[in-house]
């Protein structure tokens, strides 16, 4: 049994989540996700993929348009 995290970038959570980059950031900041470092480019962030898709999901701010 392997208790290592399958690992996912940014950009692919922001595509399972169906999020914009900024939107991806605040998540992050907020601290939603645990984050991990690649060992193999340090500028990169990864995340646990079965924590992104069972994490939050973004919600959806009603409109309002003129009154």
């Amino acid at each position: 049994m392997n208790d290592e995290p399958r690992l996912i970038t940014t950009r692919e959570a922001r595509e399972i989540l169906n999020v914009s980059k900024p939107t991806m950031a605040r998540l992050l900041r907020e601290g939603h996700f645990k984050i991990y470092q690649n060992p193999k480019d340090l500028r990169e962030k990864l995340l646990d993929a079965d924590e992104v898709t069972r994490g939050p999901r973004p919600r959806l701010m009603p409109v309002t348009v003129g009154e």
